[in-house]
C-alpha cells in the first residue's frame, strides 16, 4: 500500500472533529503507543478489540484502508500497511493488555 493512501484517508479537516497527527507502523510505533496510553491494560484491550472488529471500542477506532489499517486513538492515528504490519502491532500490544483491570 502506498503511503499517499494512506495519508488519503485521513479524516477530512473540514469536519467537526481536528485532524490528528498520522504516524506509521513500525517506524512511528514507540511513539504512538506512549501517546495514546497503550502500555496500560486497559487502553492495550481496546485496542487490539477496535482492530479486531473494526470499529469503536472506548476511545480507540480501527478501519481498513486498502491492504492495511488505521488504527485511531485519543492523540494519534497509526497506519498499518499490510497484513504483516498488523501481525507486529498485535505481538507489541498484546503483553500491554494483561492485568487484573476489567475491560
Amino acid at each position: 500500500m502506498r503511503i499517499r493512501a494512506l495519508r488519503a484517508a485521513r479524516p477530512d479537516p473540514g469536519g467537526a472533529a481536528p485532524q490528528l497527527p498520522l504516524r506509521f507502523w513500525p517506524e512511528d510505533a514507540t511513539v504512538w503507543l506512549a501517546e495514546n496510553g497503550v502500555r496500560r491494560p486497559r487502553a492495550a484491550r481496546h485496542a487490539l478489540a477496535a482492530l479486531a472488529a473494526l470499529g469503536l471500542r472506548g476511545r480507540y477506532e480501527a478501519r481498513r484502508v486498502g491492504a492495511g489499517k488505521i488504527v485511531t486513538g485519543p492523540a494519534s492515528a497509526l497506519a498499518l500497511r499490510d497484513s504483516e504490519a498488523e501481525i507486529g502491532f498485535v505481538f507489541q500490544v498484546t503483553p500491554y493488555g494483561y492485568g487484573a483491570e476489567k475491560f
